[in-house]
């Protein structure tokens, strides 16, 4: 299962991916803009890499959008993390079989957590 951290950094990365391609820029040419390299440009855009808040600035900058706009809401890693989970424990439940009942329980245990 992915972490709220895991799952902040994949969205900010997509959002930063997003605005990069709409402007037609490639990653070379925002690492270069931003003093880093294609690669980390690349992983942050994949949400492997966690930017310090500096270079989520200067990426912002270069793609001409407020940083308010690239950071994703509480709400939407929430949504998303719950998203993940779901698949998550969907998968467990199909590889092992379980009843409707057994489901229900195993998930109920975790909402409790």
């Amino acid at each position: 299962m992915k972490s709220f951290n895991s799952i902040l950094y994949q969205i900010l990365g997509a959002k930063i991916k997003s605005r990069r391609e709409e402007l037609n820029m490639n990653q070379n040419e925002l690492g270069q803009k931003v003093d880093i390299g294609r690669a980390s440009i690349s992983n942050i855009e994949k949400g492997r890499q966690k930017p310090p808040l500096s270079v989520i600035y200067k990426i912002c900058h270069q793609l001409d959008v407020d940083v308010h706009s690239i950071l994703p809401t509480y709400i939407e890693i929430e949504n998303e993390l719950k998203n993940e989970n779901d698949s998550s424990f969907k998968k467990l439940f199909d590889h092992y079989d379980l009843d409707e009942q057994t489901q229900k329980e195993i998930d109920d245990l975790f909402k409790d957590l």
